[in-house]
């Protein structure tokens, strides 16, 4: 692995005391300035819209934002303090009432302020503390004496001090979409100084596996997690013997899916907790776990305690602010510097964006913190921001590597946590699957793979919206949130009634698919079903109730597959034949999956030494698709053309997708090697964690 190092002259730097002093200096004069400057905005808006506030001169309101700030510097923190102790309630009416009778002496004392009531006044302080708050802790994101403070000691007081005990707890970490290539240039460059030290110092050793087909959170998660993805072709499938389309983007199907595969003894199943993951490991708690939605394998107080926590609730609104204003100055970036290739970000990805790499990561972060003061066995975290960014950035550009940043704080926060908890815990990172870039199909050709296969087949197709699992994180947050007892959560499960189907509140695309399923179970008009997860396309063809051989699409469609291979960004078809088994076509040469023989040009010759193995294994499901498609895969610039609209894509072969990271502490075997398959990693990990 390549490692890399500060200069010579950064290394001096960051060792002078001085230099530390002096910078901490400039950090908080620019961060006091930028404050000072929003509030006085903040003030002078309240002027224009407010005829009961009058601003006269810009020196007054600069007084005004500093006097209330000084008495804020010494009020919050006690007030804070004794409301998360007693009632969260406690703080909002404290600091509110307190700032309201503030602003109205202000308002006597300092020229050039005009303040026509005590309404006035508490409105005024209620904009003025709350931008207060949410910038205060936007500028303190890092810092761990005000979470320790604020955080890590009401739960200490809270939960009963458990017995000690020198059995040592796991803590699984999995960063979503990592691949081992691009690991190695945040550590390279410098964005992941935690894991890096981890590293250096020997604590720690790295280990690369190799997925499975397809090579997504959908699959990857049920082989990690319960040993057990046979039969998960794709992100999205169709089974022709229910005349169903699942999704890993429905909490139903992914339920359901759980169902299938779980045998009772998951990774997590002795008193381990699952955290924001998509598959629940047989864990005996979870939150935010897709799977579980709805069961009694849940536990909610730390939603309460969560959005109960003044400190928190602060936090991370002041955390989705600052990345939802991150990402549009990021987007308008790409754009103004022309880089390529890129996607859209604008209409609602900054919404998810801030929601995956703000929200989901406090709260993930907040229950492995309780989980550890508790003394839980094992936890399993997945962290989807890194994702996300990388589908909509590009897998390696500085906006997805300061996501990875971000994470590396936060564990290093959880190493400092570890310390107090009852047990010793030992921390493993890894991934899921990895990412590769390139220009999507459409981008390439002018056209989509549906309308592609509606023109050669003369089909009508059907082709759900491909999103990636964003959608379903927050539509899993949201449903968990709305099924609490509290106030809040009752009143926010009326506001979602509307966005409610089985049980399951459905933002985005999903509501799309369950009106496709009607029509599938309705009508018996033949159609096309084109799906795509990343780089790899699925066709089937609803009027045939098994698998199509070669043989018949050709005689029902001959001009599909070799139209197909005439787009050159497609890299291979895989197709059965009745004669002569799995069949792997290029425009060039033929692969015989069965003899392990080609003719011609070898279609997988760039697509890795284990493809005809994974392909193989695929062709054996019994959702495998009539027609299965990849991409092409360039290794001289390393790129794929993904199906869906994502300069980040993974899903099926070609490149880094396939190779995730596991990261453990070197005194853990990860034997045998290489490891390929998440079934065969779970069984690794399942040797580490006692009485499994």
């Amino acid at each position: 692995m390549a490692n890399g190092s500060l200069s010579e002259k950064d290394s001096l730097n960051s060792s002078n005391p001085m230099h530390k002093g002096n910078r901490k200096l400039i950090d908080y004069l620019v961060k006091g300035l930028l404050s000072l400057i929003i509030q006085v905005s903040v003030l002078g808006l309240i002027d224009i819209i407010s005829s009961g506030f009058n601003v006269k001169t810009l020196g007054a309101a600069i007084l005004f934002v500093i006097v209330l700030g000084l008495a804020n510097s010494f009020l919050l923190a006690p007030i804070m303090s004794l409301s998360v102790r007693i009632h969260p309630l406690l703080f909002p009416i404290m600091i509110f009432f307190i700032n309201g009778v503030l602003v109205e002496l202000l308002g006597y004392f300092v020229p050039g302020i005009e303040i026509s009531s005590i309404w006035t006044a508490i409105g005024v302080s209620l904009a003025i503390t709350m931008t207060g708050v949410i910038v205060g802790v936007m500028f303190a994101a890092d810092d761990f004496k005000a979470y320790e403070r604020f955080v890590i000691r009401p739960l200490l007081k809270r939960y009963e001090k458990p017995a000690k005990s020198d059995i040592p707890g796991f803590v699984f970490l999995e960063i979503d979409g990592l691949s081992q290539a691009v690991f190695e240039k945040a550590i390279h460059d410098g964005y992941m100084p935690t894991v890096k030290r981890w590293l250096d110092s020997g604590s720690h050793k790295i280990d690369g596996w190799e997925t499975d087909l397809s090579c997504q959170t959908g699959a990857s998660q049920p082989g990690i997690l319960h040993g057990n993805n046979f039969n998960i072709p794709a992100f999205r499938w169709y089974e022709k013997d229910n005349r169903k389309l699942l999704s890993s983007e429905k909490p139903g199907d992914v339920a359901e899916v759980e169902r299938r595969i779980s045998n009772g003894k998951g990774l997590l199943v002795n008193n381990g907790a699952s955290r924001a993951n998509m598959y629940s490991g047989d864990a005996t708690e979870s939150i935010l776990t897709v799977s579980t939605i709805g069961s009694t394998k849940r536990n909610t107080m730390e939603y309460f305690l969560f959005y109960a926590n003044p400190y928190m609730a602060a936090r991370t609104l002041g955390l989705f602010l600052s990345h939802f204003i991150t990402e549009v100055l990021e987007g308008w970036l790409q754009m103004a510097l022309n880089e390529r290739p890129r996607v859209y970000r604008g209409g609602f990805y900054p919404f998810q964006r801030a929601t995956t790499t703000g929200i989901l990561r406090e709260l993930s972060i907040f229950s492995l913190v309780g989980d550890m003061i508790r003394g839980l066995p094992t936890m399993y975290a997945t962290f989807v921001g890194y994702d996300e960014v990388a589908h909509h950035s590009g897998v390696a550009r500085k906006d997805a590597l300061r996501v990875l940043a971000g994470l590396d704080k936060t564990f290093d926060w959880l190493e400092r946590i570890a310390v107090r908890a009852a047990r010793p815990y030992k921390f493993v990172v890894l991934s899921d699957h990895g990412q590769s870039n390139g220009s999507t199909f459409l981008q390439r050709t002018g056209m989509t793979l549906d309308q592609v296969v509606k023109d050669l087949s003369k089909l009508d197709t059907i082709s759900p919206v491909s999103e990636d699992e964003t959608w379903l994180r927050i539509n899993a947050l949201v449903t968990d949130v709305s099924r609490q007892g509290t106030t809040s959560g009752k009143l926010l499960n009326r506001a979602v009634k509307n966005k409610t189907y089985d049980g399951t509140v459905m933002f985005g695309p999903g509501t799309k698919q369950m009106s496709i399923e009607k029509d599938l179970k309705t009508e018996d008009k033949s159609k096309a079903i084109v799906l795509a997860s990343g780089n790899l396309g699925l066709i089937y063809f609803t009027a045939w109730k098994d698998r199509m051989t070669l043989e018949q699409i050709s005689q029902a469609f001959p001009n599909l597959i070799p139209g197909l291979l005439k787009y050159h960004c497609v890299g291979f078809v895989l197709v059965h034949s009745e004669k002569q088994g799995a069949l792997v076509f290029s425009s060039n040469g033929v692969y015989h999956l069965e003899k392990d023989t080609f003719e011609g040009e070898n279609p997988l010759a760039n697509f890795g030494p284990n493809a005809a193995l994974h392909l193989k294994r695929e062709s054996s499901f019994a959702n495998v698709p009539d027609l299965l498609i990849n991409s092409f895969y360039d290794p001289k610039t390393d790129e794929v053309a993904a199906f869906e609209e994502l300069v980040g894509s993974h899903g099926g072969l070609g490149g880094n997708q396939s190779k995730a990271i596991l990261i453990h502490p070197s005194e853990l075997a990860a034997k045998p090697m290489p490891i390929v398959g998440a079934s065969e990693l779970h069984h690794i990990l399942k040797s580490w964690v006692p009485d499994s």
